[in-house]
């Protein structure tokens, strides 16, 4: 939490002179998006195992028998 308000209010400092910048954006980029497809890989299974167990506990609960008889059926 704290490298990420350093980060906030760190001056920008942007290095244009270098030839090589955009391709290290790039990569960077890259690899940014590969962590987090690998984090959405891991959401989604732990959504699925989440899914499955509220599945595995609905099923196990039993249903209420209601035994409502209409009174007047007999008069």
């Amino acid at each position: 939490m704290l490298n990420l308000i350093k980060k906030f209010f760190a001056p920008t400092v942007k290095e244009t002179s270098s030839a090589f910048y955009l391709a290290d954006k790039i990569v960077e980029l890259q690899e940014r998006v590969a962590e987090l497809e690998t984090e959405n890989d891991e959401l989604h299974d732990l959504v699925l195992e989440i899914e499955i167990s509220l599945k595995s506990q609905i099923d196990k609960i039993q249903p209420v028998i209601y035994n409502i008889h209409d009174s007047n059926k007999g008069t």
